[in-house]
C-alpha cells in the first residue's frame, strides 16, 4: 500500500481537494482517510459540470474512493445526511472510527450565538470548538451507544442543552428554535441514518493500493488549545496521518504533499501575513469560484506569499517523510521557477478542473 498526505501549507482554501482528487484518479483502488478536523472543512473540486463541496466525505469521492473517517474526525449527523443527500457522485462505502466525536444541534447553535455576540467572523457555524470544548468539561457516549439507547440518547441531549445554557445566555431570537422539538426529532433521524449508511471498523482492517489522508485547514491554522480568529482545534500538520499509520502493516510507501496557491488566501478574522487586495497582488487573480463572503467568515481575503517562509514551515512539519509541493491555481499567477529553486519536488496545477 502507498500513503499519501494531503495537508494545506497556509491558512486552508489551498486547493486539498484538488490534488486529493487527481491522484485518486489515477487508481482505481483508494481509500481516502478524513485525518482531522470535521464538518466545516469544505474541500470543492470544479468539474465540467459545476463545483462539488466535501466535507464528510473525502474528495476522491468524486473518482470513486471510499472514505474513513478516523477518530481525531468530528462527525455531524445532520450535516452528513444533508451532504449526502445532495453529492450527484455517492460513495460506495464510509467507514468510520468508533472513537469519533461528533456534534449535537446545540453545540452548533451555541457557535452561532457566540460568535455572534463576539461580533467576529471566525466561524463555519458547525461548532467545532463548542464539541471539542464539551468534550473535555462533561461525560459524553459514544455514537453508537448513543443510537442505539434512546432513553439515554434523550437524556444525553437534554443535559448538553442544560450545559450550554449554564454558561451562555441565549438570545430572544434564538429561544423558539433553541427550545423546539422538532431539532431533537430531527437530529435522532440523521443520527439512525448515518449509523446506517457507515460501518464501524479499524483503519488497520481496510487494505486498499492507495491511502490518501486528506487533511483539513492548513499550517498556519495551528491548534493551541485556544479558541482565537487564529486557530482551530485540530493538529492540521502531519502529525495526526503519522500517528493513524503506524499501527498498519503493508505500507510501502508514505509521502507527504503540501499544497499552496502562489499566493496566501483565508476565511474570516485573524492574522493574513502580506495581505493585500486581490488584484494588487497580481491582476490576472480572478475572483474565488468556490470561495465567497458568507455571514459567519466574512470576506475571502488574500495576501502574498513568502516562498521561503513557506519552504520552512513545510520542511519543519515534514521532518523525515519525504515529501512534494503541490502548487495549484498556476495559471493566475506565474511563480514556478521561484518554487523550484525553493522544493525539490514541484507539482504544477494550471486548471483547477478535475
Amino acid at each position: 500500500m502507498r500513503a499519501r498526505i494531503v495537508i494545506g501549507a497556509n491558512y486552508g482554501d489551498e486547493g486539498k481537494g484538488t490534488v486529493t482528487a487527481t491522484y485518486a484518479k489515477r487508481s482505481g483502488n483508494v481509500l481516502n482517510v478524513l485525518t482531522n478536523g470535521g464538518a466545516q472543512r469544505g474541500h470543492s473540486i470544479l468539474t465540467p459540470d459545476g463545483s462539488v463541496t466535501f466535507q464528510h466525505f473525502g474528495s476522491g469521492t468524486l473518482h470513486g474512493a471510499d472514505t474513513f473517517l478516523s477518530r481525531f474526525f468530528i462527525l455531524n449527523p445532520m450535516q452528513f445526511v444533508k451532504e449526502y443527500d445532495t453529492l450527484l457522485v455517492k460513495p460506495k462505502r464510509v467507514f468510520r472510527d468508533r472513537l469519533c466525536r461528533w456534534s449535537t444541534p446545540y453545540d452548533a447553535m451555541a457557535n452561532l450565538i457566540e460568535e455572534h455576540l463576539r461580533k467576529r467572523h471566525c466561524s463555519c457555524g458547525m461548532g467545532i470548538w463548542n464539541t471539542v470544548r464539551r468534550y473535555q468539561e462533561t461525560a459524553t457516549v459514544l455514537f453508537d451507544d448513543f443510537v442505539g439507547a434512546p432513553a439515554v440518547a434523550l437524556s444525553y441531549l437534554a443535559n448538553v442543552k442544560k450545559y450550554y445554557e449554564r454558561r451562555l445566555s441565549i438570545p430572544a431570537d434564538w429561544r423558539d428554535i433553541w427550545h423546539a422539538p422538532g431539532i431533537v426529532t430531527h437530529f435522532l433521524e440523521d443520527c439512525q441514518r448515518m449509523a446506517e449508511l457507515t460501518t464501524v471498523c479499524e483503519l488497520t482492517s481496510l487494505v486498499y493500493d492507495d491511502l490518501i489522508f486528506e487533511n483539513g485547514q492548513g499550517l498556519l491554522l495551528c491548534d493551541t488549545g485556544r479558541d482565537t480568529a487564529d486557530t482551530t482545534p485540530s493538529r492540521t500538520g502531519i502529525h495526526d496521518a503519522l500517528e493513524l499509520l503506524r499501527p498498519m502493516t503493508g505500507i510501502d510507501q508514505i509521502t507527504a504533499h503540501y499544497v499552496t496557491r502562489p499566493y496566501l488566501t483565508r476565511h474570516g478574522d485573524g492574522w493574513l501575513e502580506g495581505e493585500k487586495r486581490r488584484n494588487d497582488i497580481a491582476a490576472s487573480i480572478r475572483e474565488d469560484r468556490t470561495n465567497h463572503y458568507n455571514e459567519n467568515q466574512g470576506e475571502f481575503r488574500f495576501g502574498e506569499l513568502d516562498i521561503q517562509q513557506l519552504y520552512s514551515r513545510v520542511s519543519a512539519d515534514a521532518g523525515d517523510v519525504p515529501f512534494e509541493l503541490e502548487v495549484t491555481h498556476c495559471d493566475e499567477m506565474d511563480r514556478v521557477q521561484e518554487f523550484k529553486r525553493a522544493f525539490a519536488n514541484v507539482n504544477i496545477y494550471e486548471s483547477p478542473l478535475v
